[in-house]
C-alpha cells in the first residue's frame, strides 16, 4: 500500500481529494494532508511518503518549492502537481523537476487515476530492478567469498571486489564457521542447494542480532552445501558472541528445514589473509567425521579428544556376515549391520575413515554375489553421507537390493548367451564387441545382441563395462598399482577412457574411490 500526502490551501480542494477516487482499490491511502509546503515539509520530516499531490500556488512555500526540498531529501517520492490555470512556464519546470503529472482544477478523475496506474507500474518496475540488483549483489558477493575461502581469487581482484562488496579486511581477527545441514536418513534434502543462498540470507540477519560493537558476520553457502560464516572482529574477544550467533542461526535452520544442524567453528587468524587457512580448518574437520545422535551442537576443531575410536572387529564378525548373505536372512543382517556399527560408536563424534572402510568391506561382500555388479550405488552416494545412521541406512538398502537379485529365481540361458558370459569373463581384457563374437558363433551381431539384452536385462557393451569396471574396484581397492595400470589390466588402454567409464558406472572417479577407502 502506497502513502500519500495531499497539500492545498483550499481545505475544500483536500476534503475533494480524499473522496474523488477509490485511494485504497488503487493500493494507495491518504497518510496526511498540509495546507502549505512548509507544514508539508515539517510532515515529511522523518516519515517519507511515496506521493505527495500538491498544489502549485500556496503562501509561504510553492509547489515547486516544496518538490524541490523534498526531492532533495527523498529522491524516490513521486509528485503531481495541481493548478487552477494552466501556466506553460509551470508547466516546463515541473517538467524538469520530474513531476508525474500536472492536472488542472476541476481535477479529471480518468486523468488522475491513468496517472496513478502509470506510477504504479514505475514503482513495480523499480522493485524489481531493485531486488535484481540485490540478488546480483549477493550472488557477486558469495562467487568471491567462495574464491577467497577456496584460494582461488587473485589478491589484487580480491582487495578491489572486497571493497566494492562492503567485505571485512582491516579487523584484528578473523574465523570461519560452517554450520551443515542434515536431514534424516532416510529422506536427504536433494534440492537443499537451490535453497541454500536463502539460508545464507537470513542466518545473517539472524547473526547480527548478536554483535558487539567493532566486530562484522558473513554468511555464504560453499560447494559441499554448508553454510559457511565469517566472523570478523577488532580487539580482543572471546567466542561467546560467535556461539550465541551460531546458536541462533541453527535454531532458525532447524525450525525452516527440519534438519538437524552441526555447527564448526575454526580457529582465529589474525589477518583476512590468513582466512582462507581457518575455512580449510572446518573444511578438513568434516570431512574427517561423521556425527553420531541428532542433537545440535557446536564443535571446535582443536576438540579431537572427544573422537569416538573405532575398535577392529574379529574375523568371526566377517565370518558370521557371509553365512547371513547366503542365509538371506535379511532381518539377522540388519541386527548384525545395527551392532556391528553401534558397539564402535561410543561418543557423539567418530572418525570418517574407519568406518566408510567398514561399510565398504560390508557392501562388496554383497556385491561379490552378484555376476555384474553394478557400483554406483555404492560409492557415489558416499560424499553425502554425514551421520552415522545414514551411513547404516547406505548399507542396509546396498544389501537389500543386492540380496533381492541374487535370490530371485536363476535365470536360464541359452547355449549361445552362456558362451558370450563365459567368454566376457575370461577375455574381459581383450577388446570385445559383438561382432566379434558373432564370427565365433557364426550368428548376426544384431541377433546376438538382441538375444543377449532378452536374456541378460542389459545391453552386451553394459555388461562388459560393468565387469571390467568390477574387477578396477578390486585392483584399486587391494592393490597399491596406478590408475593407468589399473585401466590397461582391464582393458582400457586410454586412461582418460578409462576414468569417464569408471565414473559413469560407479559414480566416483577411480581416485575419488581411493580416497574414500583408507587401505589399513
Amino acid at each position: 500500500m502506497r502513502n500519500v500526502l495531499l497539500v492545498d490551501d483550499e481545505p475544500l480542494i483536500v476534503e475533494g481529494m480524499k473522496s474523488i477516487i477509490d485511494w485504497n482499490a488503487n493500493n494507495m491511502y491518504i497518510t496526511d494532508t498540509a495546507h502549505n509546503g512548509v507544514d508539508a515539509l515539517a510532515k515529511l520530516d522523518g516519515s517519507p511518503v511515496d506521493l505527495v499531490i500538491t498544489d502549485i500556488m500556496m503562501p509561504q512555500m510553492t509547489g515547486l518549492e516544496l518538490i524541490r526540498e523534498v526531492k532533495a531529501r527523498s529522491p524516490f517520492t513521486k509528485f503531481i502537481i495541481l493548478s487552477g490555470y494552466e501556466e506553460f512556464n509551470y508547466v516546463r519546470e515541473g517538467i524538469t523537476l520530474g513531476v508525474e503529472n500536472y492536472l488542472l482544477k476541476p481535477v479529471n478523475i480518468d486523468e488522475l487515476e491513468a496517472t496513478i496506474k502509470h506510477m504504479q507500474l514505475d514503482w513495480e518496475r523499480e522493485e524489481v530492478r531493485q531486488i535484481q540488483m540485490d540478488q546480483s549483489w549477493r550472488i557477486l558477493r558469495n562467487n568471491v567469498l567462495q574464491r577467497w575461502a577456496n584460494e582461488t581469487i587473485d589478491a589484487k581482484e580480491f582487495r578491489e571486489r572486497a571493497q566494492l562488496l562492503e567485505i571485512p579486511m582491516s579487523k584484528s581477527s578473523y574465523c570461519a564457521a560452517a554450520l551443515r545441514i542434515v536431514s534424516e536418513p532416510d529422506h536427504e534434502m536433494n534440492d537443499l542447494q537451490y535453497y541454500e543462498p536463502k539460508i545464507a540470507e537470513q542466518c545473517e540477519v539472524i547473526g547480527s542480532n548478536h554483535l558487539p560493537d567493532g566486530c562484522e558476520i558473513l554468511c555464504f553457502p560453499n560447494q559441499e552445501g554448508d553454510i559457511m560464516v565469517l566472523f570478523a572482529s577488532s580487539g580482543i574477544g572471546g567466542e561467546e558472541w560467535q556461539h550465541n550467533a551460531l546458536r541462533s542461526m541453527k535454531q532458525w535452520i532447524a525450525t525452516d528445514t527440519g534438519a538437524c544442524v552441526w555447527s564448526v567453528i575454526g580457529q582465529p587468524v589474525q589477518t583476512y589473509l590468513e582466512f582462507p587457512q581457518s575455512c580449510n580448518e572446518v573444511k578438513r574437520w568434516l570431512q574427517k567425521h561423521l556425527f553420531v545422535d541428532s542433537e545440535t551442537f557446536i564443535v571446535n576443531t582443536n576438540s579431537e579428544a572427544e573422537l569416538g575410536t573405532f575398535h577392529e572387529q574379529h574375523e568371526l564378525a566377517m565370518d558370521q556376515f557371509h553365512k547371513l548373505l547366503r542365509d538371506g536372512e535379511i532381518l539377522e543382517i540388519d541386527r548384525f549391520i545395527n551392532v556391528f556399527f553401534d558397539i564402535q560408536a561410543e561418543e557423539s563424534l567418530i572418525a570418517r575413515t574407519p568406518f566408510f572402510n567398514s561399510a565398504i568391506q560390508l557392501m562388496l561382500a554383497a556385491k561379490d554375489l552378484e555376476k555384474t555388479p553394478d557400483y554406483g550405488g555404492v560409492f557415489g552416494p558416499l560424499s553425502k553421507i554425514h551421520t552415522l545412521g545414514g551411513l547404516k541406512q547406505l548399507v542396509k538398502r546396498v544389501i537389500h537390493q543386492t540380496l533381492d537379485t541374487y535370490h530371485a529365481i536363476e535365470k536360464e540361458y541359452s547355449p549361445h548367451v552362456m558362451v558370450m558370459l563365459d567368454f566376457v569373463k575370461n577375455h574381459y581384457k581383450e577388446e570385445l564387441s559383438l561382432k566379434t563374437l558373432s564370427q565365433k558363433l557364426d550368428l548376426h551381431p544384431n541377433y546376438l545382441g538382441q538375444l543377449f539384452q532378452q536374456e541378460e536385462g542389459t545391453s552386451f557393451s553394459d555388461y562388459v563395462n560393468q565387469y571390467r569396471i568390477e574387477r578396477a574396484t578390486h585392483l584399486l581397492l587391494y592393490s597399491d598399482k596406478k590408475t593407468a595400470e589399473v585401466g590397461a589390466e582391464v582393458g582400457y588402454w586410454d586412461t582418460s577412457y578409462f576414468y569417464r567409464q569408471f565414473k559413469k558406472y560407479a559414480g566416483v572417479s577411480p581416485t575419488e574411490l581411493r580416497a574414500m577407502y583408507m587401505k589399513k
